[in-house]
């Protein structure tokens, strides 16, 4: 779509949305008030309740001084358009998958690689800076990625074969995301990317063999489990969900208030941790009332296929990033250690 045509969609559908708010720097009734969309609206993906945890946190720790108001996901803007209008100054705050921004903030997504129980080592660490001049640069506040523990949460194949090694998945036909298809490709399997909707067709027609989705999140809600045969016990990368702000918006919005904009995200970055373990669990559960079988896979193959997946993802973001940035990176998320 091009920009004039997105621009035109946008403001019609926002008008109603830009009576009843305002944007940063001006005040009712002395309060600040920030436009929030979201990737995906609270009734459609248990995700979205990540971002709407934030805006609960910042509307009880701001109250009086700031709030934001949640106005939609894509029925407001498109998914995959949202970062760019973000940046544009169509809405002031944005919640959803870190890897949305790999088309505008190159490597923005790097954090899925993050050893570490908070993604980015919250504020005031060096790995917490460096994300944040990474999508300086693009127009956008980074104010964090919000996570399961390492492992929790995680993106997960499930198949209509068992595999049992990397070799199993070679010629295999797998929906993947931008994210997993990297590792995919190594793997020496076929990836197809499909949107969410069109996997249960795929899987009963068998266009596809298999899929990677992080399966706390709606797995069982999307009924994959009457499709899949397995899942195999492997995950890998932290998924989970990212907040930003308009870089223009925050930097006129009181020290006061971009504090408890940082305050909000850490208690939403531990709130996270529980919140995924407990959706796996119960997605898990339902795989398995439904016939679906957990494969686990040797240590020996655990150990090899996470270093491919981990090493793969590495050599793209080293392909789109300068060499002094990605030698940065690879320090402060200890590549090898």
């Amino acid at each position: 779509m091009s920009n004039r045509k997105t621009n035109f969609a946008l403001g019609a559908a926002l008008c109603a949305a830009l009576i009843a708010t305002t944007s940063a720097g001006s005040a009712l009734a002395d309060e600040i008030k920030l436009r929030m969309v979201g990737a995906w609206a609270p009734e459609f993906s248990p995700s979205a309740d990540v971002g709407h945890n934030f805006m609960k946190n910042v509307n009880r720790i701001g109250e009086g001084k700031v709030r934001i108001d949640y106005i939609g996901a894509a029925d407001v803007v498109p998914t995959f358009d949202q970062p760019e209008a973000l940046v544009n100054g169509v809405f002031d705050v944005w919640y959803g998958a870190p890897n949305y921004w790999a088309g505008v903030v190159p490597a923005g997504d790097i954090t899925e690689l993050s050893p570490f129980d908070t993604p980015d080592n919250g504020p005031g660490s060096e790995l917490y800076d460096f994300m944040v001049d990474l999508y300086a640069a693009k127009g956008v506040r980074y104010v964090g990625h919000a996570a399961g523990l390492p492992g929790i949460g995680a993106h997960y194949i499930s198949s209509q074969k068992k595999v049992e090694s990397l070799d199993d998945l070679k010629g295999m036909k797998l929906r993947v995301a931008p994210l997993t298809r990297h590792f995919a490709q190594a793997a020496g399997a076929e990836p197809i990317t499909l949107p969410p909707s069109e996997i249960y067709l795929a899987m009963d027609r068998g266009t596809v063999d298999g899929f990677t989705w992080p399966v706390a999140d709606a797995f069982t809600r999307y009924k994959w489990q009457q499709v899949s045969k397995y899942l195999i016990d492997q995950p890998m990368y932290r998924s989970g969900v990212s907040v930003n702000i308009n870089q223009s918006v925050w930097d006129e919005l009181p020290d006061d208030v971009k504090q408890i904009m940082l305050d909000a995200m850490a208690e939403t970055q531990e709130w996270t941790r529980g919140w995924f373990q407990k959706n796996l669990d119960e997605q898990i559960a339902g795989m398995k009332e439904a016939g679906m079988e957990v494969l686990p896979i040797s240590s020996e193959v655990s150990e090899a296929w996470t270093s491919l997946a981990e090493e793969s993802l590495w050599d793209y973001y080293e392909s789109v990033m300068d060499p002094e940035t990605f030698a940065q990176a690879e320090k402060l998320l200890e590549r090898g250690s």
